[in-house]
């Protein structure tokens, strides 16, 4: 053979060599290309049905709110109120498409999620424009609800979930609070609540108006509020659950004193909130002294730091004592705050029958300021009043609802002299607590006497007493007076300082007032940091840590590293 035929079989040789060899590589290719395509189907697939499973889990396990102000994150009282659901709610999300709040949104989504009951429905203003006018005449912006149960519905405006406050300095508002939960658990409670109490706040002698703030919190509790004027009524409303007076700059009637005072008699319920005044107002003063309180003299000055904010003696911040109406407060050391407040004295000649209870009260370095229009120092003098002092209490009394009590306190005489009509009741009161007295006695004497007598005729006289005792029962109420002497409570600025204490309290005075066995209200989630506050004995106590102590120490420890340095 040639040596160019070898050559041409060697290249032949390597030309099938090489086309093999390219053969073995585009199968490898193919290979790993197989397993590339079917290793990111399987992906996809696991993928979707980790989307699929997740879509399932509950959003509050899946959209965490990593955020300080936890906006999104339902409370423990929504959570057991919506839980214990055993009606079906429809919650109507108004929403166009691309202006969700997406707060909103998480915060109805996790209402959907703890109860089958609820369900979220989105509407569209714009494909459904007629839908809102069935349950409210007012045009609704976007992210605005309606709750529906039954043939009952709340609506609940997106503009009413954010609180602003407008700056005076700035000329500007800002958003300090999200009240969406609140509000919308409020709404909840309400539309499966049988019986909805009402509050009334007199009218006529230059009462302060709540602000919009108190209003919301009292609102929350599930509780109806309305003006009444006693000037132009017969008395107080039978549906009245409660009535308020905030801060009159005049006194009432003995007309209006007269109706207050049958009303309470009879089992109502009344709130005073009270401010110093120059003015006297004695038929106001007749009203709570019947009930066995008083209002010391001048105006309450705090000589304990640990009692006062700042550097004012007169910006108290009482003990909270542990009551039915503060009972939370106490025990969760928040604090409430109170200025130019009056001292409650409770009277010695009071009614056994009264439970007077203190809710607020100062050290026992506290001073009333007796001349308050001519005081030249805040330190206490020789005529002041040494305290301690109840700056709020809650006063109860069981009566019994006779023929004759109803009859006495279903009209007003406006031809009686009031003083001798009030002192006519304490008499009165007087005797029927002697009868009692004397009742119970003879009721023990014919028990003792019953001893001796055949066992089946003690049991006839027990179910017989029984009888009597649930009959009793069933004719008797409840009086039930709040009052405290200071309108800071309803203020919205010292409020915020105390990071909402102040509408705690009185909310809970207001529930309590009106007979609510429970709350349902969830508190407004704060968009601003909350106020630290500090009573003066702290100020002066971080205030030399900081500017004595801490200096002292760091420049003893740069000279004791400075003279071991040295001695090196």
């Amino acid at each position: 053979m040639s040596k160019k035929q070898n050559e041409t079989r060697m290249e032949t040789q390597n030309d099938i060599k090489e086309e093999k060899g390219k053969k073995r590589k585009n199968l490898r290719q193919l290979k790993h290309g197989s397993y590339s395509i079917a290793l990111s189907v399987i992906v996809i697939v696991a993928v979707i049905m980790i989307n699929m499973i997740v879509a399932q889990i509950p959003s509050q396990y899946t959209q965490i709110d990593l955020s300080g102000l936890q906006l999104s994150v339902l409370t423990d009282t929504s959570k057991e109120l919506v839980e214990s659901l055993t009606e079906d709610i429809t919650i109507y999300y108004i929403l166009e498409d691309g202006n969700r709040d997406s707060y909103v949104s998480r915060l109805l989504e996790r209402y959907e999620d703890l109860s089958s009951h609820i369900t979220v429905v989105e509407k569209d203003p714009v494909l459904y424009p007629q839908f809102t006018s069935q349950y409210t005449d007012e045009t609704l912006s976007d992210n605005s609800v309606i709750i529906v149960c039954g043939d009952n519905s709340k609506v609940i405006s997106y503009d009413d979930m954010y609180e602003t406050e407008f700056s005076y300095y700035t000329f500007s508002s800002s958003t300090t609070g999200f009240d969406a939960e609140g509000l919308i658990t409020s709404a909840i409670s309400a539309l499966i609540s049988d019986d909805i109490p009402k509050l009334y706040t007199l009218t006529g002698h230059s009462e302060l108006e709540l602000t919009d703030s108190m209003v919301s919190s009292i609102e929350k509790e599930n509780i109806e509020i309305e003006e009444l004027s006693l000037l132009t009524s017969d008395g107080v409303p039978e549906d009245a659950d409660c009535l308020m007076i905030v801060s009159p700059m005049s006194d009432i009637s003995t007309t209006e004193a007269q109706m207050i005072l049958n009303y309470l008699r009879r089992g109502g319920s009344v709130i005073i909130i009270t401010d110093y005044t120059t003015e006297e107002l004695p038929n106001l003063a007749t009203v709570m002294e019947y009930y066995g309180v008083e209002l010391v003299e001048g105006i309450v000055f705090e000589g304990n730091p640990n009692y006062y904010y700042s550097q004012y003696l007169y910006y108290l911040l009482p003990d909270i004592n542990s009551t039915d109406v503060s009972s939370d407060l106490a025990e969760s050391g928040n604090y409430v705050m109170v200025a130019s407040a009056q001292g409650i004295e409770t009277l010695d000649d009071a009614r056994d029958t009264l439970t007077i209870e203190s809710v607020l009260t100062t050290s026992s370095a506290a001073y009333s300021k007796v001349d308050v229009q001519n005081m030249t120092t805040y330190s206490q003098e020789d005529d002041d009043i040494s305290g301690p002092f109840d700056l709020g209490v809650i006063i109860t009394e069981s009566v019994e609802l006779t023929d004759e009590l109803l009859e006495d306190t279903a009209s007003v005489d406006d031809t009686l002299d009031f003083d001798s009509w009030v002192d006519t009741l304490e008499v009165e009161t007087e005797t029927e607590t002697e009868e009692e007295t004397e009742e119970t006695e003879e009721e023990t004497e014919a028990e003792d006497a019953t001893e001796a007598e055949d066992a089946s005729e003690v049991e006839d006289v027990t179910e017989e007493e029984s009888e009597t005792e649930t009959e009793e029962e069933a004719d008797t109420a409840e009086t039930r007076l709040a009052v405290f002497t200071s309108s800071a409570l309803v203020n919205d600025s010292i409020n915020q300082a105390v990071s909402g204490g102040n509408y705690q309290l009185i909310a809970n005075v207001v529930s309590w007032a009106c007979n609510q066995e429970s709350s349902v209200s969830v508190p407004s989630k704060s968009t601003v940091v909350d106020y630290l506050t500090l009573t003066a004995a702290s100020v002066s106590f971080w205030g030399a840590v900081t500017t004595i102590i801490l200096p002292a120490l760091i420049l003893l420890l740069g000279l004791g590293v400075w003279l071991s340095r040295r001695k090196r």
